[in-house]
């Protein structure tokens, strides 16, 4: 007897009634493929948007998504031309609108299938098991799941907001989260995501209109960078985009405030390309050290860089030969040659000799004036 055993793998769901429908039967089934691939990307965009509050794929249009025909291509193993068919078909059928976002990029907004009519002789009958949730496809529409994740998100919020007001603070290490009613009269957010408002300020929380719905902000890193570290790292390298941003967070950390300001300052008129991998470089190779602070590190260079290291000097400027200088040079090279290559020497001396007879053999031009 045949033994069966569960696997968990990955699968991309196509919806039938884009094979059922008699509407998309001129579509090709690679194109419900592509289909399947945007929908899946979409459900994507929208957990982003309701989970994390990322506002990045949604603007006043509904979720889209970002999805290039080259990796469309190289998941359904066909080319580009024949992606851009694909998309054309799907346009076509109203399951997708595109629109350009920018110079080269587009935003592609994915619509719901048309459910077979009632009255089409299915081919897949058994497969077709969506009569029983026929009424809450159609109602819970992409506002309706929205709003529901905000509703929640902001509830959870408010919870939190109340539990820290009865319980005191919550203290967490190096200082970076504190929810106290007097850490929240800063006008930023803290790292949990929760917004000041004027009970805050007062020092004050209702309960009551704690649990009303108040707009949600995301977070930018950024604003919660120490002051030392946005300073210095402008300074050195020019701009602090979002994912530096990131990226400096969990280097500070993995050590302190101080080390990386100390691996940041020390970038300071150098020419970097890439100032983040630099200091994550400098990072794991002083935690492999064994470094513990900056003192740590400042022992390290004291002893083992500085004095290898090259001394500039700006009053000592490069000098060049003169013109007798190198005649002289070349002169003593050549007798060199001759005492200890000979013929290497004759090689050379025809070679000059060659070139002093093309310089005299060279043919006049004559040059003649208008009227001659």
């Amino acid at each position: 007897m045949a033994k069966y055993e569960t696997t968990h793998t990955a699968f991309l769901g196509v919806d039938l009634d884009l094979l059922e429908n008699p509407i998309y039967s001129d579509m090709d089934v690679r194109a419900s493929m592509l289909y399947a691939l945007y929908k899946d990307r979409a459900h994507l965009s929208l957990y982003s948007y309701t989970q994390l509050g990322n506002k990045r794929y949604i603007d006043e249009n509904g979720v889209f998504i970002i999805f290039t025909n080259e990796v469309a291509a190289k998941a359904l193993h066909t080319t580009t031309k024949m992606i851009g068919k694909f998309r054309k078909q799907l346009s076509d059928h109203g399951l997708i609108q595109i629109r350009r976002n920018g110079l080269k990029g587009y935003k592609i907004y994915v619509n719901e299938v048309q459910r077979t009519p009632k009255n089409v002789k299915l081919t897949l009958p058994w497969m077709n098991h969506y009569v029983e949730i026929k009424k809450s496809v159609s109602e819970w529409t992409l506002a309706a799941q929205i709003q529901h994740w905000n509703n929640m998100a902001l509830a959870s919020k408010s919870k939190v907001q109340h539990e820290s007001d009865v319980m005191g603070s919550t203290c967490i290490p190096n200082g970076l989260t504190s929810l106290t009613p007097s850490s929240l009269t800063t006008n930023s957010l803290n790292n949990n995501g929760l917004d000041d408002n004027t009970h805050a300020r007062k020092g004050k929380l209702n309960p009551i209109q704690s649990s009303q719905p108040t707009q949600s902000k995301p977070v930018n890193p950024y604003n919660t960078l120490p002051e030392k570290i946005k300073q210095s790292f402008v300074k050195t390298f020019g701009f602090v985009t979002k994912q530096v941003a990131l990226e400096l967070h969990t280097l500070i950390k993995q050590t302190d405030v101080d080390m990386v300001n100390y691996i940041v300052e020390s970038a300071f008129g150098r020419k970097i390309t890439s100032p983040i991998a630099y200091v994550k470089a400098a990072i794991n190779n002083a935690l492999k050290r064994g470094d513990k602070c900056v003192q740590d590190m400042i022992n390290y260079y004291e002893n083992n860089v500085k004095p290898h290291s090259k001394i500039n000097n700006s009053n000592q400027h490069t000098r060049y030969m003169t013109k007798e200088e190198a005649e002289t040079q070349a002169q003593k090279d050549m007798e060199d040659l001759k005492q200890t290559n000979p013929t290497l020497w004759k090689k050379v001396q025809n070679k000059i000799r060659q070139s002093e007879l093309r310089k005299v053999s060279r043919p006049m031009i004559p040059i003649y004036k208008l009227g001659e």
